[in-house]
């Protein structure tokens, strides 16, 4: 098989859209090609949550030859913008020991690198000493999944919709449903009160159903429009410089149920063109399912 990142990649014989665009194929021991697909960009270019989504599947599957192995934490540096087309991945084992293993994944485009990756893995079943952990936000149960959207001025949060993608929407937003039930509206002109952070989210769901990977879980957590646009009166741009999330739920490798997950996003902080972001996913049932953290810029537009 050939490893010119620059050929077609060759696609398996995948079911939903979620799965083909974050599709990766072996060329060669530890070195995998994947395609980036514009249909899954941001405003500024392919989504950082969905571009780390790419990494996780070159990083599982390298990861299998490993033994058995769950993916807990994930760090994704973005060194240049992504462009729409084939990405070579290149996966190496620091080390794999006992309990846990590390791995370093590089993308590259045209020849430059275009993310860098550190991932963490643990064994299944971990003995715990104890347990705690957030309490999911108190909001309306979740929309059916086949509940016909409706328009944002006709969205109420106990209606049991999902609300409708509008035309000035990244594409995106047309690859997944959502039911805002936290914060206000994007650039609505609403800065927090000192000392506090400013909220969004809701819940989400995959346009077509699928069952629910760790690669989806890491995607769920860059999904929703930065809570710091609830703060603003006029658009800006916020793209990720690194983002962390941790996966708190064992996931077993056939997935979770297809169903919807609750994002809780929150802004701590924006200094100086810098804002970061923290993002808990839930689950329907309440458990917590993974956390993250980001760091990216705050500019106007223009």
């Amino acid at each position: 098989m050939s490893t010119d990142p620059t050929a077609e990649p060759p696609r398996p014989d995948v079911r939903t859209a979620f799965e083909r665009a974050t599709a990766v194929v072996a060329t060669a021991d530890g070195r995998y090609v994947g395609d980036v697909d514009d249909d899954w960009s941001a405003p500024t270019g392919p989504n950082g949550g969905y571009l780390a989504a790419i990494a996780v599947r070159a990083l599982v599957a390298r990861m299998a030859g490993e033994g058995s192995w769950r993916l807990r934490s994930l760090t994704c540096h973005y060194l240049r913008r992504a462009r729409n087309g084939p990405i070579e991945l290149r996966v190496d084992v620091i080390r794999a020991g006992r309990r846990t293993a590390s791995a370093r994944l590089t993308g590259i485009q045209e020849g430059r690198e275009t993310i860098a990756v550190l991932a963490a893995f643990t064994a299944p079943g971990l003995a715990e000493a104890a347990a705690w952990g957030p309490s999911m936000p108190d909001v309306a149960p979740p929309p059916d999944p086949d509940a016909e959207p409706v328009e944002a001025a006709a969205y109420r949060r106990r209606s049991g919709r999902w609300i409708a993608p509008f035309p000035q929407m990244p594409p995106i937003v047309q690859r997944v449903r959502v039911a805002p039930q936290l914060g206000g509206v994007p650039f609505a002109g609403r800065p927090p009160e000192p000392g506090a952070a400013v909220e969004t989210g809701g819940w989400i769901a995959l346009a077509e159903p699928q069952r629910i990977d760790v690669a989806a879980l890491v995607f769920f957590t860059d999904i929703w429009w930065p809570p710091a646009f609830d703060a603003l009166s006029a658009p800006a741009v916020a793209p990720t410089i690194e983002l962390t999330v941790h996966v708190r739920c064992d996931v077993p490798d056939a997935g979770l149920p297809h169903g919807p997950v609750l994002g809780h996003y929150r802004s701590p902080a924006a200094v100086g063109g810098l804002v970061d972001e923290d993002a808990s996913v839930f689950l329907p049932d309440g458990t917590l399912a993974v956390q993250s953290r980001q760091i990216s810029l705050l500019a106007p537009v223009g």
